[in-house]
């Protein structure tokens, strides 16, 4: 490479060698290239194109499924995996070209490294609702941010990026509580729990509308106006990818 190139990349002696500041800029761009070259071998190979999609839990709970039958109607023989990871380690999956599309809060999104290399676009936004069974205590309290932070909560997810956004007074009521109690990847779980104990949780507003007609659970707008609020993330250099825009736009 260095010969093809005409530039040294290893300062080399008979005890060391060390990269040159050459060598240094080419390396993140070659790590970024070999696990696209993967990407590349693997989609020749098997004749079919994979479609990599990590996302919060729940969003993979909500959206992600409506979307997959819309999706086959135009791409029939694309292949989806979507699975749920931290933020900042499904990040550097999207960075090393190994995933395809981020489907995050958007106020998680914003805080995530490397930002300036992703584009970003807003897909949904809508209000949370605090969900609870029927006769739960809380609906007899003011349905303030501190009534309802005083009971146990479950939480679907892993994101504290998102708490770090909100207020500070906010911030220091939730750790005063010890907010949450619980955390799993599963907002089905979460809402399992919920129709069977005290606990609270938060869902969006399109999830808790039929569980609240059913007359299963009661609910209300989250005290705090929080919003779900999801945005797709992909590499500024993958954003023309036909799959990926028309995934994004079935959500």
């Amino acid at each position: 490479l260095e010969d093809s190139w005409g530039v040294k990349l290893f300062h080399r002696t008979t005890r060391t060698v060390a990269p040159t500041e050459a060598g240094k800029k080419l390396y993140p761009m070659a790590v970024d290239l070999l696990s696209f070259a993967q990407t590349v071998k693997t989609e020749t190979q098997s004749g079919e194109h994979i479609l990599q999609i990590v996302s919060g839990p729940a969003i993979l709970d909500t959206m992600i499924h409506p979307a997959l039958r819309k999706f086959a109607e135009r791409y029939p023989n694309t292949k989806i995996n979507a699975e749920t990871m931290p933020p900042n380690h499904a990040v550097e999956e999207l960075i090393q070209r190994r995933i395809h599309l981020l489907l995050y809060n958007e106020a998680t999104l914003s805080q995530l490294p490397h930002i300036d290399r992703l584009r970003v676009r807003k897909v949904v936004e809508e209000p949370y609702y605090v969900i609870c069974r029927r006769d739960h205590p809380v609906l007899k309290s003011a349905r303030q941010l501190a009534d309802v932070v005083a009971f146990d909560w479950i939480i679907a997810g892993f994101d504290t990026l998102f708490e770090t956004s909100l207020p500070p007074e906010t911030q220091a009521l939730l750790k005063r509580h010890s907010f949450p109690k619980y955390r799993l990847l599963s907002q089905a779980a979460c809402i399992d729990l919920v129709m069977r104990s005290d606990i609270l949780t938060t869902i969006p507003k399109s999830v808790a509308d039929p569980l609240i007609k059913a007359g299963n659970f009661e609910g209300f707008p989250h005290p705090d106006g929080l919003q779900f609020s999801v945005s797709a993330a992909v590499l500024l250099d993958a954003s023309s990818e036909p799959t990926v825009n028309h995934f994004i736009d079935c959500l």
